[in-house]
């Protein structure tokens, strides 16, 4: 028969918790409470369609890329880094081929990221070094800036938490003024440019 007000109420849950639910034949049953930290979650195998069950793990969202070679950076020229490689990329952030300057925001995955990059040039004891992260091929959002090297490398590394939209695409740009060309030094963990989502 129909679960009504009437029939409901005639059930008497046995525990702090206890829900009054309906099966497939039309009668008002008893879902006993879980445990703690547990969610309520459909499930059409079970008699009531209802279970109690873990929270699913959030899934990991970003991606991280490398350049796997020595990139040569002209004197006193800003120049943006080229990634082609990825360590990992979970919804399409990046092309090792087209524009793979860039870490584009995809559709759907608007919110705040943390990003971070690091690279290192080669060793060279004069002059400056400066990277930048920015938003749309123009917008700073955050720099790194050495200078006073001895005759070691330099390596240039930041992180911090922005809001992105959908198709905003962050880049890195390199800037060294030793008086001639320098290597940004390539390898798998010599170059690192990535983003995790963090929440809308």
């Amino acid at each position: 028969m129909p679960i009504t007000k009437a029939t409901a109420s005639s059930i008497a849950p046995a525990a702090k918790g206890d829900l009054v639910v309906g099966s497939a034949t039309n009668d008002a049953s008893v879902l006993a409470v879980g445990s703690a930290n547990q969610v309520l979650t459909v499930d059409s195998s079970t008699a009531t369609g209802l279970k109690w069950a873990a929270p699913a793990a959030p899934s990991f969202v970003g991606c991280s890329v490398n350049y796997n070679a020595d990139l040569s950076i002209a004197n006193t020229t800003t120049t943006v880094l080229p990634w082609n490689g990825e360590l990992f990329d979970t919804d399409g952030f990046h092309d090792n081929s087209t524009n793979n300057t860039r870490i584009t925001i995809p559709t759907g995955k608007g919110g705040y990221y943390l990003c971070f990059f690091h690279f290192k040039f080669n060793n060279n004891a004069t002059g400056t070094r400066i990277a930048i992260l920015r938003k749309n091929g123009s917008t700073t959002v955050m720099q790194s800036r050495n200078g006073g090297f001895s005759s070691s490398f330099s390596y240039l590394t930041l992180s911090g938490v922005f809001n992105l939209s959908a198709a905003d695409y962050i880049e890195v740009t390199a800037y060294q003024d030793t008086g001639g060309n320098l290597n940004a030094i390539g390898g798998t963990n010599e170059g690192m440019f990535g983003v995790q989502y963090l929440g809308a």
